[in-house]
């Protein structure tokens, strides 16, 4: 148990030390990273709002319905 907990500590100081003793990284962006990062999470935002309006209309299914039928049976 001991053994295992020095190397965790062991590989935390490394990653710390990475971190903190990291050269800066120059690095270019080109004008289509940002279309590129945009259709990458668009399509995870339309799939969860997705999963709640099915949610929704899976959950309030009867009383949607009986408010519809009785719309219909009134005309």
């Amino acid at each position: 148990m001991e053994k295992m907990k020095k190397k965790h500590l062991i590989f935390f100081m490394n990653l710390m030390m990475a971190i903190l003793l990291g050269s800066n990284a120059l690095a270019y962006l080109d004008p289509n990273t940002g279309g590129v990062i945009l259709n990458t999470i668009w399509p995870f935002i339309v799939a969860f709002f997705s999963a709640v309006g099915a949610f929704t209309i899976k959950y309030f299914w009867k009383p949607i319905k009986k408010a519809f039928s009785k719309l219909i049976t009134k005309n």
